[in-house]
């Protein structure tokens, strides 16, 4: 067998279709969360990268819609993770009018926000962005992070009180 030319056999064949069939809908869980092209593609991409080592590795059974869902899930958070610019941070604040109306960039209680949020450790920031900003349920914060649904509790009640103390020392 030459190796720069395998044959395609059928676990092959089955990520193909399985891409085919998901592909979409992974592409649009992950665009609906993070509103950029560019970035749902790029998680997109990392989840099928993921699912092809599965399949390579002979794991082909564990590799369902919900397991890939899982995985951008878990991709688009270290996105979150490494992302600095805060831009789409800005943008939903605005939109969600917290802070109070401004639209001004140079408004200092926007500032404040954007510092109080930024000093918050990632899990926690992640955690009030997708509830309030992203308008999740408790329920969906704790799938979004998988934790069960008190720890997610828990941490928003921590990140709440993070916030809180973090704000007011920046006023």
């Amino acid at each position: 067998m030459n190796s720069t030319h395998p044959t395609i056999d059928q676990s092959q064949l089955a990520l193909q279709e399985l891409f085919r069939s998901q592909v979409s809908r992974v592409h649009g869980f992950v665009l609906v969360r993070c509103g950029s092209t560019a970035v749902a593609e790029d998680v997109t991409s990392q989840v099928f990268v993921e699912a092809a080592r599965r399949f390579a590795q002979g794991q082909t059974d564990e590799v369902t819609p919900s397991w890939l869902l899982t995985v951008a899930r878990r991709r688009l958070i270290d996105f979150w993770r490494r992302d600095r610019t805060r831009s789409r941070t800005m943008e939903l604040l605005r939109t969600e009018r917290l802070t109070a109306g401004s639209n001004d960039s140079d408004d200092p209680h926007e500032q404040a926000v954007m510092a109080a949020l930024s000093s918050l450790p990632d899990r926690q920031r992640a955690a009030l962005a997708l509830r309030y900003l992203d308008d999740f349920s408790v329920s969906e914060v704790a799938a979004a992070l998988d934790m069960s649904y008190q720890a997610a509790e828990s941490l928003l009640a921590r990140a709440r009180r993070s916030f809180s103390t973090a704000y007011g020392e920046m006023q």
